[in-house]
Order: C-alpha cells, then structure tokens, then sequence
C-alpha cells in the first residue's frame, strides 16, 4: 500500500547553498514536493507550460513572486495556485527559515525560466 498521508515538517530539507525541494509523492496526476527556503535563498521565477503548481505555506513568509515585477507576501497557511504558465517563484526577505509544499498537477513538470 502507498504511503497517503505525509507530514512537510519531517521531509523537508535545507541547504545552506540554495532553497531545497524534496519530492514526497509522485502519482500519474500530480507530484508533492516539499521546500526549504533559508533566508536570502530563491526559487527562481518560472512557468509551467504543462500544469497548475499550487503553493501551501506551512511555516515563515516568503516574497512571492507574479511577474511583470509584481510581488506580494505570502505567509504560513497561505495557499496560492499558479495556473499553467503562470509566473511564480520567491524569494526568503526574512530572517526565519520558510517551508511551503508544492502541488504540481501534471505528471511531467515543465519548467520555463520567467522574469519576476
């Protein structure tokens, strides 16, 4: 049996170097992944040609990014869906570590550098 129920805080991982994703699930109709963001790390502006990604804040705030050089806070418990080919990233303006799990809802992650 598949393991269904997961717990972010027990998965996610950091990096002293760059923010850090941990794949958790991966299904025929989405991959899970949990990320670790330190202070002043990035996740670069992308989109995604192929699917939406879904964000969960689950623990700090991060300066999320929407393209055209807009941007807004997103803190824990915050949910924030970028729909396919949508710009999104972030950067860790704080001085606490930040944790968010990202849905992806197709199987094959397309990834498109984008400016933020």
């Amino acid at each position: 049996m598949n393991t269904r129920t997961f717990h972010a805080e027990q998965h996610v991982r950091f990096s002293a170097g760059r923010a850090t994703v941990t794949e958790i699930s991966l299904t025929d109709h989405a991959s899970i992944a949990v990320w670790g963001v330190r202070p002043g790390q990035e996740v670069p502006a992308h989109t995604h040609p192929d699917g939406q990604d879904t964000w969960v804040m689950v623990r700090g705030e991060l300066t999320y990014y929407l393209g055209n050089g807009q941007r807004r806070t997103i803190r824990a418990g915050d949910v924030d869906v970028a729909d396919k080919n949508e710009v999104h990233g972030a950067i860790n303006e704080t001085d606490s570590d930040a944790v968010f799990l990202s849905i992806y809802s197709a199987r094959k992650l397309g990834w498109e550098k984008a400016q933020p």
